[in-house]
């Protein structure tokens, strides 16, 4: 019944659903992906993410045993701070792509649509003596996503104090029924603020939101700016085929003082190297064509033109280009301002690579 509930108020502010026989269908739009995307850059936008899957790692050695499996520090994140990273096997693959949260007395993981399940099943395999257990929680809670300029005035409008909350920490909020921690993660270059509280309040919460000033966006519009932002998702342009260093996460994500975790030693070896042979990339298409998920990446002199990569992900734009999309690129084609062709079929655009929008 929330589920329904929450549909029926987001049709009431205009959302256009293309697939509602989804198990969790999301809004593509509401009404104008154009003035969705500029609230982006000149206020601030309101996504419900609640597709994305979260849960609870409790027991004595969670922070321990965690760290064991993931690319980035665990044991040493302070109450309230959290950190993004990869969980990868033993030849530094990726398994999964998650943002880790200490809440105290649990570790809080929240990772991409349908992952949960597998991530688990993956770290259940090592526990052996350690007091670590697993909690699903995306049933419970719901996520909204507040990202652009002026995100941090609307929570303060909404009654939501954060004060100065930097990147990758948190604030559990009191006296609101709804369990509702705020974690700020800029995905988009930009401040945003990741709600995540009990289900059966976020359509009260969203509305408070808009109240204060928001806008709703839909999936169209998040396909967009995190691909100009070049923020993967993982079962779409990452998966196990991914060495971690392919991600063009490392900065984020990986932390090359943390000692012997799965994976460590080949993610070590090539930071020794200085590079990977390919990487994931952002481009901008010259023309409004979108090209479809799997369409080829060709680059190279105009007669002897190789194929450098596939499309992973695409969407329309209202910025400096008119399309943009996602492909893992092969060293030597993946610098920013290389031009390259996609072709999919009788179709074909000229594009240009690009790692962040000036």
């Amino acid at each position: 019944m929330p589920l329904r509930q929450f549909q029926t108020l987001q049709q009431s502010c205009g959302a256009i659903y293309t697939d509602i026989n989804q198990v969790y269908p999301l809004a593509s739009h509401f009404g104008s992906p154009e003035k969705e995307y500029q609230s982006a850059h000149e206020t601030a936008v309101l996504f419900d993410l609640s597709h994305r899957e979260q849960f609870e790692l409790k027991g004595k050695d969670r922070a321990k045993f965690l760290h064991n499996f993931c690319t980035n520090e665990i044991i040493n994140l302070p109450t309230d701070e959290g950190c993004e990273a990869f969980l990868t096997n033993v030849q530094s693959r990726i398994l999964g792509h998650i943002f880790v949260f200490n809440q105290g007395d649990s570790l809080w993981i929240d990772t991409a649509p349908g992952m949960c399940s597998s991530i688990i099943n993956h770290l259940d395999r090592y526990i052996i003596l350690e007091d670590a257990d697993f909690e699903l929680r995306t049933p419970e809670y719901g996520n909204l996503y507040l990202t652009g300029p002026k995100a941090k005035e609307i929570l303060t409008q909404a009654g939501i104090e954060i004060e100065s909350l930097a990147v990758n920490q948190q604030v559990q909020v009191k006296n609101t029924g709804s369990q509702l921690t705020v974690r700020r993660l800029d995905w988009f270059q930009q401040p945003g603020y990741f709600c995540c509280l009990q289900y059966v309040k976020i359509a009260d919460f969203w509305s408070s939101l808009m109240e204060a000033g928001a806008t709703p966006a839909g999936q169209d519009t998040f396909d967009t700016l995190r691909i100009e932002s070049l923020f993967p998702l993982y079962g779409v342009d990452l998966s196990e085929e991914n060495l971690a260093q392919e991600a063009s996460r490392t900065e984020q994500s990986i932390s090359f003082k943390k000692g012997c975790y799965l994976g460590q030693e080949p993610i070590a070896r090539i930071d020794s190297l200085g590079h990977v042979n390919r990487e994931l990339r952002a481009i901008g298409l010259a023309e409004g064509w979108v090209p479809p998920s799997g369409a080829k990446v060709m680059a190279g002199e105009p007669d002897q033109l190789q194929e450098v990569g596939t499309i992973s992900s695409s969407g329309v734009s209202f910025g400096k280009y008119p399309a943009v999309a996602m492909a893992m690129l092969r060293r030597g084609s993946n610098e920013p301002g290389t031009q390259v062709s996609i072709v999919s079929g009788q179709q074909e655009a000229t594009g240009t690579v690009f790692t962040s929008l000036d």
